[in-house]
Formats: C-alpha cells, structure tokens, sequence
C-alpha cells in the first residue's frame, strides 16, 4: 500500500475511487500525492488530481471518470462519438513545469528525476470503458493497466530510464509542500475545508465545503463575511446582521424536520463564518419528478407539509421558496435551505402551494391538488387538513394512477377495490351504482360525479364531513378518488338495505313515526356538526323494517333538480332559507307526500303539501307534532342554537 498524502478532496466519486484503488495497490515505497496545486513562474497554481513518486519516475496524473468508448488520439479525443479535452496534454505540461520547479530546486550534482503526465480512465468504478488509442506508446491507461504502467519501466516515456533515489523523491516532496501548505492554511477554517466557491459577492462569499475532523467527513456550506471587502463600514455591519439573524432563526429552528442543522458562528478577528450543513437531495427544480410513483410525491408533500407546520408553530416563516432552495432527499426528505422569516403565515402556505403545486398535480388525488390550488390563490391555511388527507391516502394504500380510462359499466372496477354491479339511478352529471367490494366481499355504493372542477368543493367538503362521523340513520362513507384519464371522481358508500320511502308498499302501523323520529336525530346532529344533506326527498330516505338511513348527500344535490325532486326543493322557494330549514322542509314533506293520497297534494309544491297535512287528524298526528310540522312547511320555524328538533316534534318518547 502506497503512502497517500491528502492535500484536498477529491471533487468527484472517480477521484475518490481512483486514489482509494492507486493506495491500496501501489507498492509501499510509492507516494501519492491527491489533489495538489503545482505553481508556475507567473504565480498561477495548476490544479493535479494525483501526483506518484514512484520507483521509476514522477507521474503526473489527471482522472478522468469517463464512461463509453474512448478514442484517444496524439491531438483529438472522442468520447463515444464526441468530442472531449485531451487531458494527456494537459498533464503532460504541468509535468513539465514540475519538472522545472524540482530542477531550480535540487542542489549540484543531484539530477533530477524524470517527470511525465499520465491519464488514468477510471469509467464506472473500473468498468463500462473502453479505451482505444491511436498510438501505443501515449500515457492513457484504464484500470487495468494503470498500476502496472506506474510501476513497470515500460510505462516511463523518458529516453534514458534511471530509478528514482530517495534523494530525488525528497526534492519533490521538498518542492511540492512549500505551495501545498500554503494553499491548505488558506482553504481551512478550523475543521472546515473549503472546496468550491458557490458564490461571491463584495465581502460575502459562500463555499462548498467538507467537514473533516476525523476519519469520516460532511459536506457543508459555509457563509463567509469578510468585512474589509465591503465598501463600508454600514454595508459591512448589515451584512453582519443578517448572518447573525439567520444563525439565531435556526437555532431557533433546531430540531424541526425540513430545516438543516448549523454550527455555532466562527469569528476569527478576520471573517464571520456561519456552517450550515449541506441540504441532501437536489433542488426541486432539478427532481425528476415525472419519474416518481404516488407514493413517493405524496410522501415528500407530507414531510413538506409537516416541516412546514413545525416552523411555522416556532413563530418563523420560510420566506424563500425559491425552487433552488427547496432540497428533496431520495427518501422524500424535504428541506428549505433559505429561511427567511419575511412573511406572514398565509403569505407562506401560499408560497409552499405554489411551489408545491406540480408534484401535487401530478399525484392525480383531487383531495390533494385541489388543495394546492386553492392554497396558492390564497384559499385556504388550513395545514392540519392537508396534512391528514396525504398520511390517510398513503395508509390507506392509493394505487398509482392506472394508464387507461375506466369505462362506467356492469363489472368496471374503481379503484382496484369496487367492481360495479347494477345501475341504480342517473342524472346528467352523476350515476349511482351498487358494487362489491372485491376484498371484503361486501355490497356497497358508488357514486360517480363529472366535472371535477363545477363539483370539487362541495363533494370534497361532504367527503370530509361524512368520513369522519358515524350515526346509524347517515350513510357510511368508504372512500373518495378520482378516475384515472378522466375529470371523474366517486365517492363509494356503505350499501343501505331496504327501499326509498316512496318505493315503500306496505307499511306497518307506527313505522312512519319510527322512521321520522330517527331521521330527526340524524338532523339534529349533522345540523350540529355544520353538515346538511340539501335534497332530502323520498328518494334519498332508505327504510327497512325498523330503520330509516338518509343517503346520497352527494348525488342528493343532482337529485334535487330532477322530476321527482323538485317538488321538495324548489330552488325559488329555497333562496332565501337556511339550510337546516330546508332539510327539515325536505323530511316533512317526504313523509306527507308518503302518507297520503296524491289527489290532496294537488301539484306537490308547498301549498299541496300543506293542503295534505291538514287532511290529518290533529289529535291522532298530535297537536304538538301537527303545529311544528306547518310551521316548517311555512319556513315559520326558526333553528336557532340550542333547538331540539325531537322536542319540538314531540317525538323524544319514540326514539328508542
């Protein structure tokens, strides 16, 4: 194993696999020098990838990580057809200059050792290359040559071939250390290895760096004040705020996923240094992200999301959402390496929504990109939701989106789980279908909507409501996507057993009280919860023997405007109720519009109904009951808060 002396780091994984190879495979007597500056007689220092002291001669030697075919000719290169530097010239001048620099150097009557360039091809790790060279004898060699050729006396272009003595190896190193030294004090604050220069600007600069304390290293950035460079002293003392600032927002922000860690400042009486270590990932506007799958887009929306809500909760905003600035990891990992604190908080979520906007557009779940949009235009703030609709798609498993369009028929599956059994009923915008679930085996309903953007916002309002409440006399909520290569969604719902309350033949003495009083219950608590159904007709109420469910919340709304509907929910009538008055008018009518013969409801509009309820006896409908109903169908009723709607119907003693 050679002897590896590192006077920088490697810039590339070639280098760093081409000079762990050259360590390891070298004799013991070799010296390898990696990433050396040799200086010229202007003062100008050239750049050397390896430098090898070895048994036969001093090599010079560039890396070249290229993969394909290389044809290396005494003048031009190609790589795999295209044209490429000739690096052995290259190196060969800087071996030339070495060689001068060593001979100024080494006393009289010590010669000095032969110095030439070499080109070491790594291709990928070893392999994927293929070198071809138009004339033998040049200095171009892929790994499987490479050491013999540094070690063998064959490998050395010198016309006389004499072995390096160790006095000759001094006086390289001897030559080599003096610039060496000088450019590593220069690069180095404290542990920190300056690399690359990412920017500069009068007396701000910010460098691509390596922390290296030990036998393991970090990239990092280092934001370097140097306040002799500024113009003056107030430009200077600004700058030096603002750094101060920031390291004081992300120690305030330490901890928070999304925010990348920072070292405490360096203050050497010459520059103000703040370490921020190097985000992970690439800018998002570099992400491939037409290559990822749902899963993955909707992971890094919910660590952004989550980063989002934990800054926000320490009182700082992001401010710079710049694509650039937005760093997305393999593992979905989401980091904002320019916090800024300049805005309000609905300023920052609508900055994140927009920047965020295609990869949630992307993922093809409405309840998702819905949001975006509507975050950007200022919409809505509301992260918690966002932030519950991506973990609940990811845990519930959403499939990525399938390549063809589902064709809305008898034995069409939605959503990889509910194949479509029989049509149930249509209007111009929305069918209804009984399907199975075909992993639990269960009947159940889907509900299918077009015009995603005229029927978003309310279906995906009532998606939200229904899913997250339970009462036995509601429809139970399953699921809510969209079609794949369609503008069609579907919300699929548990499937009521039982007939609509006009489809009802014969029915049995205290039944329609049972049922009444049941669908009051259910009113009075999504009344309470903010949910109303909006089309309650005869249609949308589900019996059985003892049980009455109200369903079709969604399709309810479709409903209302067709034939059978209308009589319940005339528009006109309704424009200037609430909504609870109309879900109440709506139950009331149903159920006279049931109960008597359809001769005493004249056109079925409000008068009709009303002309029917008086058809009743008060005593046997009760008089409590009987006057509460008119005063529904008058729109006398007010629902204020704290109204119980069983107390005032007289039916507490009916609900069991």
């Amino acid at each position: 194993m050679a002897k590896q002396i590192s006077f920088g780091t490697p810039v590339n994984d070639a280098e760093r696999w081409a000079f762990a190879m050259l360590a390891d495979e070298l004799p013991d007597n070799y010296i390898l020098l990696t990433n050396v500056e040799i200086p010229t007689k202007s003062g100008q220092a050239m750049e050397v990838d390896a430098l090898v002291i070895g048994e036969w001669g001093v090599y010079v030697v560039d890396v070249k990580g290229y993969i394909g075919r290389l044809d290396a000719g005494l003048h031009a290169w190609s790589l795999d057809g295209r044209q490429v530097d000739n690096s052995l010239a290259k190196a060969n001048y800087v071996a030339r200059v070495l060689a001068g620099n060593v001979k100024h150097k080494i006393p009289v009557g010590v010669y000095a050792p032969w110095c030439q360039g070499m080109v070491f091809v790594t291709g990928r790790k070893g392999e994927e290359i293929e070198l071809e060279k138009q004339q033998g004898s040049l200095s171009i060699y892929t790994p499987s040559q490479i050491v013999a050729a540094l070690t063998k006396e064959w490998g050395l272009t010198a016309p006389h071939k004499h072995q390096v003595t160790d006095k000759q190896k001094q006086m390289v190193l001897e030559t080599i250390g003096q610039v060496a030294l000088v450019e590593q004090r220069n690069n180095k604050i404290q542990d920190f290895v300056k690399l690359k220069c990412l920017f500069i600007q009068s007396g701000l600069e910010v460098w691509q760096a390596e922390y290296s304390p030990g036998g393991w290293t970090a990239p990092w950035l280092l934001k370097v004040l140097v306040p002799t460079q500024f113009e003056n002293s107030d430009e200077s003392l600004q700058y030096e705020l603002r750094l101060r600032d920031e390291f004081k927002r992300l120690q305030t922000l330490a901890g928070c996923s999304g925010v990348p860690q920072c070292a405490p400042l360096i203050q050497d009486g010459e520059q103000l240094v703040l370490p921020i270590r190097m985000p992970r990932g690439v800018p998002l506007d570099v992400l491939e992200h037409e290559q990822l799958t749902t899963y993955q887009l909707l992971e890094i929306l919910r660590r952004a999301v989550s980063g989002l809500q934990q800054i926000h909760r320490r009182g700082v905003t992001v401010g710079g959402w710049q694509s650039n600035c937005l760093f997305v990891s393999d593992l979905g990992d989401v980091e904002f390496i320019d916090i800024k604190d300049n805005l309000n908080a609905s300023q920052d979520i609508a900055a994140f929504a927009a920047s965020f906007l295609s990869l949630a557009e992307q993922t093809r779940q409405p309840r998702i990109y819905q949001w975006f949009r509507q975050a950007a235009s200022g919409g809505t703030t509301d992260l918690d939701m966002i932030r519950c609709d991506i973990a609940a798609l990811i845990d519930n498993g959403v499939c990525d989106t399938l390549p063809e369009r589902i064709e809305i028929a008898s034995g069409a599956i939605i959503d990889h789980h509910y194949q479509l059994e029989q049509f149930i009923a249509a209007t111009e915008h929305s069918q209804f279908w009984r399907a199975r679930h075909l992993q639990g085996n269960y009947p159940c309903g889907v509900s299918i909507y077009a015009k995603v953007e005229t029927d978003w916002l309310m279906l995906s309002s009532l998606y939200r409501s229904l899913s997250k409440l339970y009462h036995p006399h509601v429809e139970q909520v399953l699921n809510f996507g969209q079609l794949p290569q369609s503008d069609e969604l579907f919300i699929s719902r548990a499937w009521e057993r039982g007939v609509s309350l006009d489809e009802l033949r014969d029915i049995q003495l205290g039944q329609p009280a049972t049922w009444f009083t049941q669908l009051l219950s259910a009113l009075q608590y999504l009344h309470q919860m903010d949910i109303y159904h909006g089309a309650i007709c005869p249609k949308n109420i589900i019996c059985s023997d003892d049980k009455a469910v109200l369903v079709n919340f969604g399709i309810g709304l479709d409903i209302a405007t067709s034939h059978y509907a209308r009589r319940y929910a005339d528009p006109q009538l309704w424009a200037a109720e609430g909504e609870a008055e109309k879900d109440l008018y709506g139950l009331v009518a149903s159920f006279i519009a049931t109960l008597t013969p359809v001769k005493l409801q004249g056109d079925g509009g409000q008068a009709g109904i009303i002309k029917a309820l008086h058809a009743f006896d008060r005593e046997w409908f009760g008089e409590k009951t009987f006057d509460t109903c008119l005063k529904v169908l008058n729109f006398e009723f007010d629902v204020g808060q704290g109204v119980n709607y069983l107390e005032a119907f007289d039916a507490s003693d009916l609900l069991e």
